[in-house]
């Protein structure tokens, strides 16, 4: 918890020109294709500011009890080679231009059930605090 807020913990799985948004305290979740594109062929978060507008708008309908998020962002598209230093940074700042206060991020696999998200987002937690 963040002072009297709630914090909101959130599983948001990436696609192209499409997402998948996962409350992990109630197990609801949304999933839509932009009607605007944010993907090109060679990166999934290509247009930054159309992506963030299509998930925030997403995210504010979504979540009833608007707080802080914790929120594990997982690209499952476009991949080759890795994500960029440029594509994490990307990520990550979108994520906070959310409320995101915490930021974790995968790459690839399988999208996770509800229990294995809340278990990654636990152990990047702990492995974050360990590092520092």
């Amino acid at each position: 918890m963040f002072g009297i807020f709630k914090t909101n913990l959130i599983y948001l799985v990436l696609y192209k020109n499409k997402v998948k948004i996962i409350d992990l305290m109630s197990g609801k979740f949304v999933e839509k294709n932009a009607t605007q594109p944010f993907s090109s062929t060679r990166i999934l978060w290509a247009d930054y500011q159309v992506g963030e507008n299509f998930v925030n708008t997403i995210l504010r309908d979504f979540i009833s009890n608007w707080g802080a998020h914790r929120m594990l962002v997982h690209q499952m598209e476009i991949l080759e080679g890795g994500l960029s230093e440029v594509e994490k940074r990307a990520l990550i700042d979108s994520a906070r231009h959310m409320n995101a206060k915490e930021v974790y991020l995968m790459e690839g696999g399988a999208e996770l059930t509800v229990g294995q998200a809340l278990k990654k987002l636990e152990f990047l937690r702990e492995e974050e605090k360990r590092t520092k």
